[in-house]
């Protein structure tokens, strides 16, 4: 049965953001920063998670400095990452003007790939029928999906997507482009976790938008050229460097692969030589450059493996910016002053930084002129000014060193507004409260703050009413409220002398208990293996898992998050009865604190385990003996005598935390590589077997032998 093709289109942008929406919260000023800002990754996909800030309207997410849309929650998931690569991570409320107000601090996070469990993809052909291209491949053994991987120029390799079939049909290329296709098998083992094969060999085509057959630059009827060897990189300048390489025999020429500050690499060059003159490159960078040798077939090019790649560094760039000698503040008002100072050499522009009543120094202005006007200021009130000169240098800015600071005070202005008298507190449940209060002669407006607890006030926001509703609070919690009369004049904003504070108490709110987990079941396996599942209780964080031994009392075994488990070799003994339960907990956030609660326990399951050497069709086979191990690195060595008359050996190896597997062999050793663990004791075992009467016939289980990596 052939299934039917799935289509993915190739993006040009490397990194996508999968929006994850929910209801925007009243958006006002914001106070703090974001915490607990992490990332995790599950395959290709890439996880953000953040604490909330209060009353954001929306978070917006930036990659390696740049930003690439907007959530509405405090979550993130984003994809079309590359693998073993770092990138820089962080998110950034803002409030309903759109302005940033809070951040988190930047992280940097490598993608990795995981655990390597399954085949590698084998098979792969790629044709093209205008413009659309076509995946096949061979199928691998317990893959349930398949990554699709594309090596696009400029942006570097890939994955933009999965199937669940062994084809696919990709759009969105451009005419001309030369392109490489990968593919590697996956298999979901549970909801964090996904195994994956070794990507196939890459196979490159060129995009032929008139072209209905294929255009395969790795078939295997072409010879292609032998690697490029000896890349040689010197006479390293700023903005220039020479590059070398070892020819090779038969080709008619070379493409010149370049990578900027660890980004995607490009094709800058094609030379027929053994010789390139870099030029334009920026000073003060990181570069890697590879070499690929090709030869001209039936019009195109047919290209050899890439060279490893030759690293160096640009020199830097040396610019002087002058200094600023003179500075001056004058015509100054209640809210507005000008400031003017002197040239400074080889200057592209000037910041100009502000600091209110000795207070950090914040960047107010950034002009190509040498006269600005401060404004918004706060009457009555010292402030201090200097200038700094820059120039653009690489795509950043080169400052000189900053000015004097200038000091002047601000006019008085004298603007009185009346007290609020009295506020009442009603309509009072666990989440929410509505407060009114008494009217201001002359105010314009009322500002609101609260604080839990005998917290900081913080402000919520501002009404031209004279009530205001509270959302989102903690129930079974004290908070205080106070509200201020404002009017403005000229701009600024005069409020009450003595802010008016009423206190009150959120109503309690109780735990819920979970359901009880129901139709559990046993399943043994692998002699002392069991595995558990029951149905699955919605709305819990997890299950506690409990076992009796031999009628003896309920012990913790683990906690799962899922609905089902193993229990394996190192938790359970041979021939034991065993009874086993579990409940479903729940972590809540409730009355300002976390708490958890459990369900009732589940209906006891019983299971035995078997014996350690299972009788099967014939027992006269010898028992093995003398099992040995030596370990050398991730790779042992099993050796053992031999059993007359045996066909061959079946080592059941147990791997903690997986459970047992089979592995075969014709004769008493065998090498076993990509044992991982120092901490951990992996255990194997041997049995012959033979044939009788065509059926395979085995003899009982050598003594176990213990190992783990050194």
């Amino acid at each position: 049965m052939r299934y039917k093709k799935q289509i993915v289109s190739v993006m040009t942008l490397t990194i996508l953001l999968i929006l994850m929406m929910s209801t925007a919260m009243q958006a006002v000023s914001l106070v703090g920063n974001i915490n607990d800002f992490k990332a995790t990754m599950n395959g290709s996909q890439m996880k953000l998670t953040w604490s909330s800030v209060s009353n954001s309207a929306g978070y917006n997410v930036y990659v390696n400095g740049t930003k690439i849309g907007s959530v509405n929650s405090n979550e993130a998931s984003l994809i079309g990452f590359s693998e073993n690569t770092t990138y820089r991570l962080k998110v950034v409320a803002y409030d309903s003007n759109k302005i940033e107000m809070a951040t988190s601090d930047e992280i940097k996070f490598t993608t990795t790939m995981n655990q390597t469990n399954l085949g590698k993809v084998q098979d792969l052909t790629v044709t093209q029928t205008n413009g659309y291209v076509t995946l096949n491949w061979a199928s691998v053994k317990d893959a349930d999906k398949y990554q699709v991987f594309v090596d696009v120029p400029g942006f570097g390799n890939m994955n933009i997507g999965e199937v669940t079939t062994t084809s696919a049909i990709l759009k969105g290329f451009s005419d001309g482009m030369r392109y490489g296709f990968s593919i590697r098998a996956c298999q979901t083992l549970n909801t964090d976790n996904v195994s994956y094969g070794q990507k196939s060999d890459a196979k490159y085509i060129t995009i032929d938008f008139d072209k209905d057959d294929t255009n395969n630059d790795n078939d295997n009827n072409q010879t292609r050229p032998d690697r490029v060897t000896n890349v040689t990189v010197y006479d390293i300048e700023q903005t220039t460097a020479t590059v070398t390489w070892k020819e090779v025999n038969n080709v008619d020429g070379y493409d010149v692969l370049l990578s900027k500050n660890y980004g995607s690499y490009q094709n800058i060059a094609s030379k027929t030589g053994n010789k390139v003159y870099l030029s334009n490159l920026t000073p003060d960078s990181y570069y890697r450059v590879k070499i690929v040798a090709y030869k001209w077939n039936k019009n195109e090019k047919v290209y050899g493996e890439e060279s490893s790649y030759s690293s160096f560094t640009t020199k830097q760039e040396k610019i002087v910016v002058g200094n600023i000698d003179e500075i001056d503040v004058y015509d100054i008002g209640t809210t507005t002053a000008r400031v003017a100072w002197s040239k400074a050499n080889n200057a592209d522009g000037y910041e100009v930084l502000l600091s209110k009543n000795n207070g950090k120094y914040e960047m107010l202005k950034d002009t190509s002129n040498r006269t600005v006007t401060l404004s918004n200021l706060d009457d009555d009130t010292t402030y201090r000014v200097k200038v700094v000169a820059y120039k653009w240098v690489n795509g950043r800015k080169q400052y000189g060193n900053e000015s004097y600071a200038y000091r002047f005070n601000t006019q008085v202005e004298k603007i009185t507004v009346g007290d609020v008298r009295t506020i009442y507190v009603d309509n009072l449940t666990k989440n929410s409260a509505r407060i009114s209060w008494t009217s201001v002669s002359g105010a314009e407006g009322y500002n609101i703050y609260f604080a839990q607890e005998n917290g900081r006030f913080q402000y919520k926001g501002s009404t031209t009413n004279r009530s205001y509703n509270f959302s989102n609070l903690k129930a079974n919690t004290y908070y205080q409220v106070k509200v201020e009369a404002y009017k403005k004049v000229n701009g600024k904003e005069y409020t009450s002398t003595t802010p008016t504070v009423k206190g009150f108490t959120t109503s309690k709110e109780t735990l819920v208990k979970p359901a009880t987990p129901t139709q559990l079941t046993a399943t043994v396996r692998n002699r002392n293996e069991a595995y558990l599942v029951w149905w699955p209780v919605e709305g819990i964080t997890g299950y506690e898992v409990e076992i009796s031994k031999n009628g003896g009392a309920y012990k913790h075994v683990k906690y799962v998050a899922g609905n089902n488990t193993i229990l394996t070799s190192d938790m359970l003994d041979y021939s034991t009865n065993y009874k086993v339960r579990v409940r479903a907990y729940k972590n809540q956030y409730v009355n300002g604190k976390y708490e958890t609660v459990y369900s009732n326990y589940s209906s006891a399951t019983s299971f035995k385990t078997e014996s350690y050497n299972k009788t099967e069709n014939n027992t006269s086979i010898a028992k093995v003996t003398g099992l040995g191990g030596s370990m050398k690195g991730t790779t042992v060595s099993l050796n053992w005598n031999k059993v007359n008359g045996a066909a061959g050996y079946e080592i059941d190896l147990n791997v903690p935390g997986y459970g047992h597997t089979k592995i075969q062999s014709n004769s008493n050793s065998k090498t076993i590589s990509g044992i991982t663990g120092k901490n951990y004791d992996y255990t194997a075992r041997v049995r012959a077997y033979k044939y009788v009467n065509g059926v395979k016939t085995y003899g009982p289980y050598s003594d176990v032998v213990k190992f783990k990596e050194r």
